[in-house]
């Protein structure tokens, strides 16, 4: 069986004025603390170039290994709630430097392809 990508993306803007606070933030806190979540594979930041990114121009691409891991979020939550509290803790402080948008659920599985073979 072949193994396919999958990746909870999320969207943001850094809120005027907030760009070198934001900057430090996501690379201090922000990513270092997605990264350590049981669930991530892997973790990427983009942002929009030339003003080509729309209303958010930050994207937050978390990989996670399957389907089943969203329900171990909620599982894992639930059975460390000190660690749950501190990852609500730091997550907080982002409210202030930044505006969230959508997120989206994304893979590369080959039905979600729309170029021929």
């Amino acid at each position: 069986m072949e193994v396919y990508r999958i990746y909870m993306v999320g969207s943001a803007k850094i809120k005027p004025g907030k760009f070198v606070e934001a900057t430090k933030w996501w690379s201090e806190k922000g990513a270092p603390e997605m990264a350590s979540r049981p669930w991530t594979k892997s973790l990427k930041c983009f942002a929009g170039q030339f003003g080509l990114g729309g209303e958010y121009s930050i994207e937050i691409w978390q990989e996670i290994e399957n389907y089943a891991a969203l329900d171990q979020i909620d599982k894992w939550l639930l059975d460390n709630p000190g660690k749950a509290a501190e990852m609500m803790e730091i997550w907080k402080g982002a409210d202030e430097l930044f505006e969230w948008g959508p997120n989206r659920l994304m893979g590369d599985w080959p039905e979600s392809s729309l170029l021929p073979d």
